[in-house]
């Protein structure tokens, strides 16, 4: 039965992981019979955003994002320093704001952006074993900064910023639609839009459950 990694960043679209790409990824790895691994940096937030107002909230309400990440996944979880890519058998990285701000500061920093250093070994180490690496939303980003260019081919949909920077990065962007997954075979990549264009859960669940059936099919 393969383990496949899940890599958070909070809890919260705008300051953490997307919790309905996140729990649409478990869901349909659960439907597939794997198993899971979640995982968070042991960092603190880049920032905090009260989500109902939208308004980023006093630094003195700073937030944990391994403790707010394992909110998503019922306390079960492990810092990502402590994980290996001889652990699992794969990754997948649900998107949400807190890719760019605590995963990595691409968010402030653009291109010239650096990974947290144990995401970046982690996401290294699998793509140095060909184990392969799901990216949904805004994830894409952050493989393209941790592989440092080695123009891998990946969507992030149709939004022109964002797919800009991907090929400054030297990563080949593709646009795809919501329900559609980009599949580099040569690295072991596979991407899809999610909420880069859905509206909803049910718009973003089948090309993450195509993502996560694609992943599982490329575990060497």
């Amino acid at each position: 039965m393969p383990k496949v990694g899940i890599l958070l960043a909070g809890c919260g679209v705008q300051d953490g992981s997307e919790i309905y790409e996140s729990v649409l990824t478990i869901l349909a790895l659960e439907k597939a019979g794997a198993t899971w691994l979640a995982m968070a940096p042991d960092v603190e937030q880049a920032h905090t955003v009260n989500h109902y107002t939208g308004e980023e909230t006093r630094m003195e309400e700073q937030r944990h994002a391994l403790t707010e990440a394992a909110r998503i996944v019922r306390g079960k979880i492990s810092a990502v320093s402590e994980i290996s890519a001889h652990d699992i058998d794969a990754l997948v990285i649900p998107g949400g704001f807190g890719v760019a701000k605590n995963l990595c500061n691409f968010a402030s920093a653009g291109i010239e952006a650096r990974v947290n250093p144990h995401v970046e070994r982690l996401i290294q180490e699998l793509h140095g074993l060909g184990k392969p690496i799901g990216a949904i939303c805004i994830a894409p980003v952050l493989v393209a900064l941790a592989l440092h260019g080695q123009n891998v081919q990946m969507t992030v949909g149709d939004d022109a910023t964002t797919s800009l920077a991907l090929n400054r990065l030297n990563a080949q962007h593709q646009v795809a639609k919501v329900d559609e997954i980009v599949v580099d075979a040569k690295n072991s990549i596979v991407s899809t839009p999610a909420f880069m264009l859905a509206q909803s859960a049910a718009e973003a669940e089948p090309g993450i459950t195509k993502l996560v059936n694609k992943v599982l099919e490329l575990i060497p």
